[in-house]
């Protein structure tokens, strides 16, 4: 398996087009692998493929800053030498740098840590399948046809030049609309800041994930809303009680993050299916973040979805509680607007690559 620069891929569900390729070598024992840096359509975002088909094994990647380590252990470990370079990468054949492999519990999750001359490099992912990999097109843009009939092989070009792009559309729309519907759950499945802790079995077959942060709340609220890109549909933080619960909606999805009973930052992930026929309380939550829970899901939510899900028994039959106004002032809204705004604007190329390998 392997690709070129300007192929068009999908990656777990994602379509990237490869900017630049790195073949690196194991010192101590001469094993390769390569990456490939992926920008994603439409928005832009910068993820790194890794293939290493002697071990079989496959990852997505992408740069952090410092991740914990809580939970992970060490699995690799040794030194990386370039050995071949295409595209926008910012290293030269020759270069070296020393390289930790780390994984977490479930073996999914993955840290990887870089030490070159100038500096440190981190990389947070997870683990894929070689079948979650497939490419779409590659850099013409079109298939190769048959050379054994010149005639035939001109025929088969333009229809190829011709399907290619619809298909490509057709595969961006579809891959664009399903990946709003669980933009919040899908990254906190797969990001290395995010510990699956437990489910909460709702009506209708409903569930509710919650997952812990190693971020403090405001940071976890900043990086979710910069993970769904611009899909935020509502955001607003708790300011009564002495709660500081911040309730996230998206057109599919209600988002929570809380501080639990034991002082921990966590996020409750579901439906708004969920919030609408489910009254269960948040996963070890106060009394007052759950008031907030199902207040802000009335206030925001729930007219607009009783269109949706009236045919299902509602768990605000008997709701008498206050509804929440609106704050003009709220950070995360302001915040929310900020990004939505950025995701609408063109985003180019910075024409450099990047700093080091990865």
């Amino acid at each position: 398996m392997e690709f070129s620069v300007g192929d068009i891929l999908q990656v777990d569900g994602n379509v990237y087009e490869i900017i630049g390729k790195i073949q690196y070598k194991k010192v101590e024992d001469n094993l390769y692998w390569t990456e490939y840096c992926m920008r994603q359509r439409p928005s832009g975002k910068e993820r790194w493929l890794s293939i290493d088909v002697v071990n079989n094994e496959y990852s997505v990647s992408q740069f952090a800053r410092n991740p914990s380590m809580g939970g992970y252990h060490q699995v690799d470990s040794g030194t990386e030498e370039v050995v071949g370079v295409w595209g926008k990468v910012d290293v030269s054949v020759g270069d070296r740098a020393t390289f930790y492999e780390y994984e977490d519990i479930t073996e999914e999750k993955i840290i990887s840590q870089e030490l070159w001359d100038d500096e440190t490099e981190y990389c947070t992912g997870y683990y894929l399948d070689s079948d979650e990999i497939v490419k779409l097109s590659n850099a013409t843009g079109s298939s190769s046809a048959s050379a054994s009939n010149p005639k035939k092989g001109s025929v088969l070009k333009t229809i190829f030049a011709i399907l290619v792009p619809i298909i490509i559309v057709c595969v961006l729309m579809t891959v664009y609309v399903n990946k709003d519907k669980d933009a919040i759950a899908k990254y906190l499945k797969q990001d290395a800041g995010y510990t699956y802790v437990t489910s909460i079995t709702g009506n209708e077959e409903q569930k509710a994930d919650v997952y812990k942060s190693v971020l403090s709340l405001d940071s976890t609220a900043r990086d979710i809303i910069d993970a769904i890109n611009g899909k935020t549909e509502n955001v607003q933080q708790n300011t009564e009680d002495g709660d500081d619960s911040i309730a996230i909606l998206t057109k599919n999805e209600y988002c929570l993050i809380y501080t639990s009973e034991e002082n921990e930052v966590l996020v409750q992930i579901s439906s708004r299916k969920y919030a609408y026929v489910s009254d269960q309380k948040p996963y070890h939550c106060h009394h007052h973040t759950y008031r907030y829970y199902r207040r802000y899901y009335y206030s925001r939510g729930y007219t607009s979805d009783y269109s949706t899900y009236n045919k299902y028994r509602t768990s605000y039959n008997d709701y008498s509680d206050t509804t929440i106004g609106s704050n003009s002032a709220d950070t995360y809204s302001a915040y929310a607007s900020s990004v939505r705004q950025s995701s609408t604007s063109t985003r180019t190329s910075s024409g450099g690559g990047l700093s080091s390998g990865k």
